[in-house]
């Protein structure tokens, strides 16, 4: 079916009593890294590990043995009790662990979740952050790898709204769920929540957990995933070599090679970052067919993927506060037949990586984008300003097999199948989005006293092409149809949005404060006019007049926060989120039934409106163990009124989307990292999450009213270690392991009832040696070889249909499935 029916976001006011040497590459000084904490006042990186900061005027203290530091000692050292031995002297002897990566671990990470670099403990929101080191050793390499190790983060595929097998997958964040609920970045350019970057050149992920409206604008009501890219370093040329093999259970041999090269060009002036990847990942589906005799056929290798990757990035230092840096980021994906097996109902999960199809069809999907950036940096005098421009261009081509259920169509509405033949669908998008943004952060001070804030402008132009190109039918030729297709047509949207936004923080009295937020936008978005033709609509085709809708708002936020010593701060918030509307175009009349039950007709479809949602959140952060630990818990409840739900219609089998319905979501959050014991070189980082769902009013989902929130689970959770230890002066030894949990998931199925999607959990490991520049690791993933369902993706044309005993049929799904268990051995090479 055509896809036209869908739309295609250092110096602190408190005392620093010392500050923990940080590693050297944190230490970098070409970094150039600006540290900005409580007050807003800046130490370049290159300063951090000699110099102490005092506020002149700061309080005793005293006040951090107050009150204040027993309350977050109470929300905090519970769930931590075991991981808080030590003393001063253990912290020392942390400072001289024998591992740089341990170090590093266990330092603050850094984090712009406000547009500026903070340390992750002195930010008053909820953010899980995973540091280029934490990648490296949990041997994060894909998708899957890092969205199963975020609480109250989880996915669900054939929910983007594309039915592209590569563009269709939805994150969810606290249970805000739905396509452009979540919002991901690649550095400041909001990208498409399907795009998976290969981590080769990541510095570090950033998860940003509530609406974050005022910052990031639309599309991040739940929350939103940023991946920041490493910074070239201006003074020290370096690289690294990476190669590994192994292979899949039941498939076959999975190889992967990656580089990346830091170039000086002119110290301290010109610098210039390469990365590239190959990565072949082999299929683990097979599929089966008759051929022309009625034999069985088997063709294994399905859903193997072959992965190339880039990036280069150009830094240069023009003046002293003066900088550019200009970069480019692509990637190309080709999957040969698709990760993918049924899924029978009730049970809804695997139960064969078999998939038995009555055509020889060979399914692929080719998965093509790129990013340019230029960024200007300016230090000045108090404040400094960053200009931002980038163009995303991306495209999606397709071959799908919908053989099965459009012939049972075919037979349902004509009698006959027509000598069953093998029906495909052919699909392609494209998307261009050009984005610019200029911002300016002024520090405390320098407007008024005790006032620190950011303000900036923000424009993007995104233009879509989702076309389904005429495919003939020869048996419907044969027929004497006239077209002899299903359907066709090709798509144009446009979107304009423009955006007017700032926060100011205030400190009214020490260690207290006040951030308020605002952003006004304005958002435009057309589709042009557009033609649909096939059997499934009018004989001369069906005409689609362009479309315009436009809209306006405001995103407000509050926060009040308290620095609790120099280790952390308590936090309540309000915030507001939202998602823009959009227009559709109609369906066709086959649908007309479904909608006039559900009060609805072509007319009042064409356009669905915003949505909006208000967070109300309490939080604490804090560093225990004399700093080698950090701890962080959040409660929310989310207010989600006049929701976008998109539901597929139960009788012509195409999906809507419509304004209707309340929810009401309530969580929390727990994050601990660091060394739990200061003699042993052993870190964690362990999460978990909560979040209840209640779809007060459902609105045209046929559930009752007060049933669990679709794809949502209850319970989330993660546990990662990481242990070094030296072997001799020149040798030393390391293992990792992690396992993630998330909870089933109740996905609605269409006729007032729900399927249960099962729990996600995923063991993985990895040991080996690094010795001088050289380190060999042997890794397992999917240790326990589960087969786990991660959601259904409907047909392009119409799902097919297993016949029951009574006569009747029903949906057969076909789902992403996990990869069996792998095993690989890796060597990389630093120089």
């Amino acid at each position: 079916m055509t896809r036209a029916f869908q739309l295609v976001r250092l110096c602190r006011r408190a005392d620093f009593q010392a500050l923990q040497v940080l590693p050297q590459r944190s230490l970098d000084p070409t970094q150039n890294k600006t540290f900005t904490t409580g007050s807003h006042k800046k130490v370049s990186s290159d300063l951090m590990g000699t110099t102490i900061c005092r506020r002149s005027k700061a309080a005793p203290a005293t006040i951090a043995q107050s009150g204040a530091t027993s309350l977050l000692s109470a929300l905090l050292a519970g769930a931590a009790l075991t991981l808080t031995s030590g003393t001063a002297d253990a912290q020392n002897v942390d400072r001289q662990g024998p591992s740089n990566t341990i170090l590093s671990q266990t330092s603050d990470i850094v984090v712009s979740a406000r547009r500026k670099d903070e340390k992750l403990t002195d930010v008053p929101a909820s953010i899980t952050a995973l540091s280029s080191d934490f990648i490296k050793t949990q041997n994060i390499q894909n998708f899957t790898d890092y969205a199963t190790r975020v609480p109250n983060l989880s996915f669900q595929y054939g929910q983007g709204g594309t039915l592209l097998w590569a563009g269709d997958r939805a994150t969810t964040i606290r249970g805000v769920v739905g396509n452009g609920t979540t919002s991901y970045y690649i550095n400041d350019t909001p990208v498409p929540s399907s795009v998976s970057p290969l981590t080769l050149d990541i510095d570090r992920m950033e998860v940003l957990k509530g609406p974050q409206g005022t910052l990031f604008g639309a599309s991040s009501m739940g929350g939103n995933v940023r991946f920041i890219t490493k910074k070239p370093s201006l003074n020290h040329s370096s690289g690294s070599v990476q190669v590994q093999g192994g292979g899949t259970k039941g498939a076959g041999f999975d190889g992967q090679g990656n580089m990346q090269a830091n170039v000086v060009l002119v110290p301290g002036k010109l610098a210039l970052d390469l990365a590239a990847g190959y990565r072949h990942d082999s299929g683990f589906v097979t599929r089966t067919f008759p051929d022309a005799a009625g034999r069985l056929v088997s063709v294994g290798n399905q859903g193997a993927n072959d992965v190339v990757a880039g990036s280069a990035s150009l830094r240069a230092k023009l003046t002293d506060r003066l900088e550019v840096t200009a970069s480019v980021i692509g990637q190309s994906d080709l999957l040969h037949g698709f990760p993918a097996a049924y899924v029978p109902l009730p049970g809804y999960r695997p139960l064969s990586y078999v998939s038995n199809r009555d055509a020889d069809v060979q399914e692929y999907s080719r998965d093509t984008w790129g990013l340019g950036s230029l960024v200007l940096n300016y230090a000045g005098q108090g404040f400094s300003a960053v200009s931002s421009t980038s163009l995303f261009a991306r495209r999606i081509r397709q071959l799908e097999d919908d053989t099965e259920g459009s012939n049972l169509w075919l037979v349902q509405n004509y009698g006959s199948d027509f000598g069953h033949p093998a029906v495909t669908a052919y699909s392609v998008l494209k998307e261009r989005r050009f984005t610019h943004e200029d911002r300016i952060s002024f520090d405390e001070g320098a407007v008024l006293p005790h006032l620190s804030g950011i303000a900036g402008v923000y424009y993007q132009h995104l233009f879509s092409n989702s076309a389904v190109p005429v495919n003939h039918v020869p048996g419907l030729a044969a027929a004497g149809f006239a077209p002899d297709w299903f359907g066709a047509n090709s798509v144009n949207n446009r979107s304009d949005d423009f955006a007017l936004f700032g926060e100011v923080y205030y400190e009214p009295i020490p260690k207290l404060t006040i951030t308020l937020g605002l952003r006004k936008y304005w958002n435009k978005i057309s589709i042009d006019a557009s033609k649909d033709t096939g059997i499934l609509f009018a004989p001369d085709g069906s005409d689609n007049p362009a479309l315009d809708h436009k809209q306006n708002g405001w995103v407000p936020k509050a926060v009040v926060s308290y620095k609790v010593g120099d280790q952390g701060n308590l936090y309540v918030s309000a915030s507001k989120g939202f998602r823009p509307g959009g227009s559709t175009t109609p369906l066709p009349d086959i649908c007309n039934a479904d909608l006039a039950t559900l009060g609805l007709d072509n007319n009042k479809i064409r356009e669905y409106q915003s949505d909006s949602l208000w967070n109300y959140e309490i939080g604490a952060k804090s560093r225990l163990a004399g700093g080698r630990i950090s701890a962080s818990a959040a409660a929310f409840q989310i207010d989600w009124s006049n929701i976008q739900q998109s539901t597929i219609l139960p009788s012509c089998l195409l999906p809507i989307t419509t304004n209707a319905g309340k929810a009401r979501i309530r969580g929390g959050e727990l994050e601990i990292s660091g060394r739990p014991f200061a003699s042993v070189p052993l870190s964690i980082q362990a999460g978990l999450g909560y979040t209840k769902g209640v779809l007060l009013q459902p609105g045209v989902l046929p559930v009752p009213a007060n049933s669990p929130l679709p794809q949502v689970p209850e319970w989330s959770g993660t546990l990662s270690g990481y242990y070094e230890s030296k072997i001799s002066e020149t040798l030393s030894f390391f293992a990792a392991a992690d396992y993630s949990f998330s909870g089933s998931t109740k996905v609605s199925n269409g006729a007032g009832g729900f399927y249960t999607r099962q729990p996600i959990s995923m063991v993985n490991g990895n040991m080996g040696l690094s010795f001088g520049r050289s380190q060999v690791m042997i890794f397992v993933k999917n240790l326990l070889d589960k087969r786990l369902n991660y959601g259904d993706q409907p047909a392009s044309s119409f799902d097919r249909q297993e016949l029951l005993a009574d006569g009747t049929y029903q949906r057969l799904p076909r789902a992403v499935v996990s990869r069996p268990r792998q095993i690989g051995i890796q060597y990389q090479l630093d120089f």
